[in-house]
């Protein structure tokens, strides 16, 4: 683990902020876009994030965090100069070597975890389209940076306080013609699901990032199994006949004390 200095913060939207730290650059040769740190927030916990940046000269990284419990909401809210520890990069980011059409979904914080990787797309030459679904005007995060990587981005919210009313998933219904795209997603579970569910009916390959508890982040402690993949070693990116094998996938989580429970139940 590094104890680095908070360099820089900035907002992101009502409730999500974006931390900037300096690694030692000789850890990140190697990193994918959808792989995860672990973050250790002195005298509260430690928790699994997504790397939202990476800046090269000088090397930084920026993690999008969205206060939903005690531990993220005190990492968001605390200041610049603060020291946070970073462990990482670790897990199974996105293949992005494809050749056709590259569709990203993300719903609300997932953002963090898309916008990364479809600038790396872009960067390899890769047509991309941006679908980014949030529940208000207030929650929506990155258009700007949406909108530098491709023109064809639409953001949707579920109150229709900004852009399309309705679910994203409703947006990437009428995006799609059979087989001619590639999807990754990122977001809230029930909202991958669909997306699966959408790309099998069109004949597209997906792949999701699952989120599910974790302790340890090295494959050790196995409370983020799920199906028996643990979710930190095996991904946490999963392609679509990977997640096909996973009946727990839509359907339950484990909680704190590692008790398969539904997903409505389990402690976010």
């Amino acid at each position: 683990m590094e104890v680095l200095r908070i360099d820089e913060i900035r907002s992101e939207c009502r409730s999500s902020s974006t931390l900037f730290v300096s690694p030692d650059p000789e850890k990140w040769p190697g990193f994918v876009p959808g792989q995860f740190v672990m973050v250790w927030i002195p005298g509260i916990d430690e928790v699994p994030m997504s790397v939202s940046y990476i800046d090269k000269d000088p090397f930084r990284i920026g993690i999008t965090v969205q206060g939903i419990g005690e531990a993220t909401e005190s990492l968001r809210t605390l200041p610049v100069g603060s020291r946070i520890g970073i462990r990482g990069p670790y897990g199974r980011g996105f293949d992005l070597s494809g050749k056709k059409r590259l569709v990203g979904i993300c719903g609300g914080v997932g953002a963090a975890s898309i916008v990364l990787a479809l600038e790396k797309a872009k960067d390899i030459g890769r047509e991309i389209v941006v679908l980014s679904g949030f529940r208000s005007k207030e929650l929506v995060m990155f258009e700007d940076r949406f909108g530098r990587i491709t023109p064809d981005t639409h953001i949707s919210t579920d109150d229709g306080s900004y852009g399309f009313h309705g679910l994203v998933t409703d947006l990437l219904r009428k995006e799609l013609k059979m087989n001619d795209a590639e999807l990754i997603a990122c977001g809230p579970e029930m909202m991958m699901k669909v997306v699966l569910d959408i790309g099998s009916e069109f004949g597209v390959h997906s792949q999701c990032s699952l989120e599910r508890y974790m302790k340890c982040g090295v494959g050790v402690c196995d409370s983020c199994s799920v199906s028996g993949h643990r979710v930190c070693q095996d991904g946490p990116v999963f392609t679509d006949e990977e997640i096909e094998a996973m009946p727990e996938f839509g359907s339950s989580h484990r909680d704190r004390s590692g008790r398969v429970v539904s997903l409505k139940e389990c402690v976010r």
